[in-house]
């Protein structure tokens, strides 16, 4: 699949991937509504070595960094360091903390306030409290705290298990003490919202694409685009008109449903403009069933018809014989027995609205129909009919029956196939294809039907030509009898 291909997918599926992105926006906002805003206040300390602290813990006076030599810096450098590491751990114990909840008179425990604080360190001897609460002003006094905590705690002598002194020699200064937070740290909502859109976004496009994978029938005529490697020469619009016992072209000639099929064989005559051995045969057939051929060729042989040349409809499905029925007439009589020799052609072959349309049933079923459609009878009629005849379209059984289309294709007759949409399996339409391809019978164009009418564009949108002809011819012999009587 190209990434075309995707994107029509992605295209077709609009409206369901629309849904799911809103239910995944919604449910978003919603989670991230109910949620606690919590709010993050921070103080800022920096931290030096402590040259005030003298032997034992007495303070000989400030030393002057001046008289300290390089290596005497490095020292206090690395030791200030080192000890920064040890901030995150000790900033946790009771020792801090415990003050903090007694001055501050804090319902909680040590762990518990343990995890509200986060201490960051840095090469530049700066160092960050950060406390999380759902007060932002309780947040910037625990923060605030803290520090001073955790500054008592070092400036403190500490003992060894010997009693001795140890003393800390890390001062920490305060350089901006934490303020309440105008606005909370969680949950970010445009944060949280943006990554629910793409979340959103790839949910949808997967759905897209699995209601691709698990729809099996045609929809678009893109689908029909892809399997079928020839022109769409016509788009046949779902019609109640179609349903009536005339074709369209004779009941409703002013109808869109008429124009349509009048397109349909404009656009079969460009396909074949040259006249060559059997090239005026037009052969109808489908993938499967209850795809709308026969009614494709009933229409298409009525619409050559209405322009006066002479056409020949025969109805080659023996299997499942439809023409005469569709058609209002007796089929009793029609192809099964002329190729057996039972009747003439004359017999056999119906007269149908003009003098220049001519309908051959299929007569009775046969058991076995492979033999007369194979038959020297069956090429020999459509050779003399072929000269005989503008026109003849053959409605034959669907490719998925059997080949019957590839038997008069092989001999020189043109191949139109029929999906419609909604009908058409594309696992069915793919292998019809597939083998066609593989035996070089080639179809020259396909037909999209049962089209929705809200995909059909400007041309249903706008009617036929010829209503709006007929409606200003009307017209304008309505102003001329109107011109005579005031006359």
């Amino acid at each position: 699949m190209t990434l075309a291909d995707i994107l029509g997918t992605l295209k077709k599926h609009l409206v369901a991937e629309l849904v799911v992105l809103i239910v995944v926006l919604a449910g978003g906002f919603v989670f991230v509504s109910r949620q606690t805003p919590v709010y993050t206040a921070t103080a800022q300390m920096f931290a030096s070595f402590n040259h005030n602290i003298g032997d034992n813990g007495s303070n000989n006076g400030e030393q002057d960094p001046a008289e300290l030599g390089f290596n005497q810096i490095q020292t206090e450098n690395t030791y200030v360091t080192s000890m920064l590491e040890t901030l995150p751990t000790l900033v946790t114990t009771p020792a801090v903390l415990q003050p903090v909840i007694a001055d501050l008179g804090l319902n909680t425990s040590v762990a518990e306030l343990s995890d509200q604080i986060a201490i960051g360190t840095s090469s530049s001897y700066f160092v960050n409290i950060s406390v999380n609460d759902t007060d932002p002003q309780r947040a910037a006094d625990i923060a605030n705290a803290v520090g001073d905590s955790l500054k008592t705690q070092l400036s403190d002598d500490s003992y060894s298990s010997e009693k001795t002194y140890v003393l800390s020699y890390l001062n920490l200064s305060v350089v901006k003490e934490a303020s309440a937070p105008a606005e909370p740290s969680s949950p970010n909502v445009k944060s949280f919202m943006f990554k629910m859109a793409l979340i959103g976004l790839v949910a949808a496009a997967c759905v897209g694409l699995i209601i691709e994978v698990l729809d099996n029938r045609l929809r678009q005529m893109a689908d029909l685009q892809r399997i079928v490697a020839a022109p769409v020469l016509g788009t046949i619009m779902k019609d109640a008109a179609f349903r009536d016992a005339k074709p369209v072209v004779v009941a409703d000639p002013a109808s869109n449903a008429s124009e349509s099929v009048r397109r349909l064989a404009l656009n079969l005559a460009f396909i074949s403009p040259d006249r060559t051995n059997r090239s005026n045969v037009i052969v109808i057939t489908s993938s499967g069933a209850h795809e709308g051929k026969t009614t494709i060729a009933v229409n298409l042989a009525a619409a050559l018809a209405e322009k006066g040349e002479k056409v020949l409809l025969i109805d080659t499905d023996l299997r499942k014989p439809s023409v005469a029925r569709h058609l209002g007439l007796n089929g009793a009589v029609g192809l099964s027995h002329l190729l057996t020799g039972q009747v003439k052609s004359t017999d056999a072959i119906q007269q149908y609205w003009k003098p220049n349309f001519h309908i051959l049933p299929a007569g009775d079923q046969t058991t076995n129909p492979s033999i007369l459609i194979n038959s020297n009878s069956m090429k020999s009629l459509l050779d003399e009919v072929s000269g005989l005849y503008d026109h003849v379209i053959v409605d034959t059984t669907p490719l998925r029956v059997a080949n019957d289309a590839v038997v008069f294709a092989k001999d020189g007759a043109r191949m139109l196939v029929v999906a419609s949409q909604g009908v058409t399996i594309k696992k069915q339409l793919k292998d019809a294809m597939q083998e066609l391809a593989m035996i070089d019978v080639p179809p020259v164009g396909s037909v999209f039907n049962l089209m929705q009418a809200k995909q059909g564009g400007d041309y249903y949108y706008y009617g036929s030509y010829a209503e709006h002809e007929g409606r200003g011819l009307r017209t304008s012999l309505l102003g001329k009898f109107a011109g005579k009587d005031r006359a």
